[in-house]
Order: structure tokens, then sequence, then C-alpha cells
């Protein structure tokens, strides 16, 4: 397969790359990493007249941390870059290991977290992870900006909430409360090279005294077009010593709300039954994690 004829265009300021998408931003689409959207366009699933490659503009491949500000990722920064970063695997250990998980060292070499959000696969290993920490999006188009939650910024299996005009300028994630930990756990066949058939990212907070629940999140991944939050699951544990009946609830609360697809890799039934399983496996990382515990 070939790629369809475009044309590219290649800004290198905020204001140059706004001033094409008023031009252009019906016809185009935006390259950071390519890893999607060039797999993509020689499919034919995409034929876009201009493509912007928006990889050369530093304003947007910073990652910067700090104890006030928390982790902010711009949009073009490479996964490769992310993973090389000790304070997100220290402290971000959930979106480290969705990360690390995306494929083979090629291609999180050339990839961006920005590009895995936009693209918005339901199988991206990146939002669950993203959406467990509460992360937000900031969206730029001119002089204007806006932000919102991860979790509403994906709308569907490749939608999201951009309009004409806009770009995905960075995602910020707060810093981690104390005694808290999280983890990030999926199920493919053949490793890197496959998509996942199920996920789940917990972040987890807990009492350093009663060893109980004070705050939770359950992501589930590749169950539904979206993330989505286990929040019956949720309400069953906090508040609560973990034991092995509350977590076998939360399992099944967390399977009730999944609506997986039948294809040829698996059934629906069969994903729901794994999804419970690496549910418990998540959040038993992440809880001891956040409890000084040895995984």
């Amino acid at each position: 397969m070939h790629l369809p004829s475009f044309d590219y265009l290649a800004p290198k300021e905020p204001a140059e790359l706004a001033t094409m998408l008023a031009e252009y931003g019906k016809d185009a689409r935006i390259l950071s990493g390519g890893t999607d959207l060039l797999v993509q366009m020689k499919e034919h699933a995409l034929t876009p007249k201009y493509v912007i490659d928006i990889s050369g503009m530093e304003s947007l491949s910073t990652i910067n941390f700090d104890e006030q500000g928390g982790l902010v990722i711009g949009s073009t920064a490479k996964m490769d870059e992310l993973l090389r970063m000790p304070v997100v695997k220290e402290r971000y250990q959930a979106l480290w290991t969705a990360t690390e998980t995306v494929g083979a060292r090629q291609i999180i070499a050339m990839a961006s977290i920005g590009g895995n959000i936009c693209n918005a696969s339901p199988a991206a290993d990146t939002p669950p992870a993203l959406v467990a920490f509460d992360a937000e999006v900031r969206l730029s188009s001119g002089n204007k900006n806006r932000t919102m939650p991860v979790l509403d910024f994906i709308l569907g299996n490749r939608k999201t909430a951009l309009t004409e005009g806009e770009y995905l300028e960075s995602i910020k994630l707060a810093v981690p409360p104390p005694d808290s930990g999280s983890a990030y756990q999926h199920f493919r066949v053949r490793g890197g090279m496959e998509i996942a058939m199920v996920s789940a990212a917990v972040n987890v907070q807990v009492d350093p005294e009663t060893r109980s629940v004070k705050d939770l999140r359950i992501v589930l991944g590749v169950v539904a077009p979206t993330p989505i939050r286990a929040r019956d699951a949720e309400q069953m544990i906090i508040g609560e010593v973990p034991s092995e009946e509350l977590l076998t609830s939360a399992a099944e609360a967390c399977a009730k709300i999944s609506k997986p697809i039948d294809d040829f890799r698996a059934s629906a039934e069969y994903r729901k039954a794994v999804l419970k399983v690496f549910f418990e496996r998540a959040f038993n990382e992440a809880y001891s994690r956040a409890t000084g515990c040895r995984t």
C-alpha cells in the first residue's frame, strides 16, 4: 500500500500552526509521531489533503515536573522521553507501565502521548492510566485555550472533543498524594506487537495507620469505546481494608459495566472474565505500592 497524495506543512511556532488550522483545518490532519496516522493513511482509511507536522515545534515537545505544578507533558513529547524520566516511574507508575507496553521500541521512540490520546482508539494504552490520575488536556486555538479531563476529551472510537482549528497543547497530571500507588495491567497474547484485549488502571490512596482505602480510581480500557470509570467498584472499596471477598465483588462490578466486543481474537464473555483477573492484579499492585509493601 502507498500513501495518498497530500500537501505537507511544518509550522515552527504556535501562531503559525493556528493560521494553518484556520485555513486548512477541515481538510487537514495533524502529524506528531505518525505511528497511527501514517498507518491509517496507507490503508486509505484517512485521506487528508494537508498533513500538518507539529513534531518540530519545540514549545510542544517538553516534559516538566515540579512539586507544585505536577507533571506536564507536551503533546509531541516522545514516549521514549517519558520513560527515561525517573520521576514518572517512581510517582506515576501506571502511566509509565502503560507507555512502556504500547509497542515495540521503534514505535515508542517515535510515538507521542498526545498522538495516542488524539487517535482515540478504544485499545490505546495510555488513556486509562491518564484517567486514573485525573489528567487534564489543554487545548489551544489561536489565542483561546481551554482545559478538560482526559475522560471527557475522548468521546468515542476515533472521536475527541477537539473542534475545528483546535489542537492538543499539553497533558497535565497533578502531584500524587502521599501514601498512594498506581498500576496498569493489560492482557494481550503476543506482547507488544498486538493490541490489548482488556486493560485496567488503578490509582489508590490509603490511610497509613489503618491501611484502609481513602481514595480510589479504577479505569477500564478496551472494554468500551472509551475508558470507563468503575465508580460502583470504587465505592465498594473506599473506606475499607481490602479483602479477597471485597475484591471479588468489585471485580464483578467492573465486569458488569464493561461492554466488550466479540471478534476473532476473543468473545465478549471471555474478555469480561479476563477483565476481572486483571483488575484484581492492578489493584493489588497499586495497593502494595501505596502501603509500602513489595509487589
